[in-house]
């Protein structure tokens, strides 16, 4: 088991195989409603502290993101969140996937350099699909949890982006002609088949 914190409000927990192995839990049977998913978040929690040396507020708002990871385990990011104004009793959030980025590159130019760029970014990132769309570029990228901001980010210099875009992502899949890159192009950009 990993734990970094990232800041004051963030911790990221990697859990290995063995690890969820020993939690007794996969990726797959993690939903927040299952009571051995919080007695796996509860658990992870209370070693962050004690491997951090610091107290996690744990009573307020905390939202806990799940990524699976290519061994077996898993990536947690725990994040406290601001409080409501209103009075409520949810406290904990979870969420298991990022909205994909839908990214269109300004020209045929910014299409390399953009591929260049997420050669970079390959850890944070689950998947890259690329169509022609209407003599146009697209990129549907799908983040690791919490990162979408960081690739948006990478990418902001190349074209435009625009996260959770459903209707957009939908309209690719089915009218784009979808498009491969050659390794000696792209190589490892992610380990997806279609790259």
């Amino acid at each position: 088991m990993k734990i970094e914190a990232n800041g004051e409000e963030r911790i990221t927990v990697t859990l290995s195989h063995e690890d969820m192995h020993r939690l007794d839990i996969t990726y797959d049977e993690m939903d927040y409603s299952n009571i051995e998913t919080r007695r796996v978040i509860w658990t992870v929690l209370d070693e962050a502290k004690r491997v951090l040396g610091k107290p996690i507020n744990t009573d307020g708002r905390l939202l806990v993101q799940v990524s699976p990871a290519d061994d077996g385990g898993c990536l947690m990011l725990f994040t406290q969140m601001p409080p409501l104004e209103s009075k409520s009793k949810k406290r904990l959030i979870m969420k298991k996937d990022c909205e994909p980025i839908l990214f269109q590159p300004f020209d045929e130019n910014c299409l390399l350099e953009s591929i260049k760029k997420l050669k970079d970014l390959k850890n944070i990132i689950k998947d890259i699909e690329l169509f022609d769309f209407c003599k146009n570029y697209f990129m549907i990228i799908h983040p690791k949890i919490a990162f979408s901001e960081n690739i948006e980010f990478s990418l902001c210099e190349y074209g435009e982006t625009e996260t959770g875009n459903k209707k957009g992502i939908a309209r690719l899949y089915e009218y784009g002609k979808e498009l491969y890159l050659r390794d000696d192009i792209a190589p490892a950009v992610s380990e997806a088949p279609n790259m």
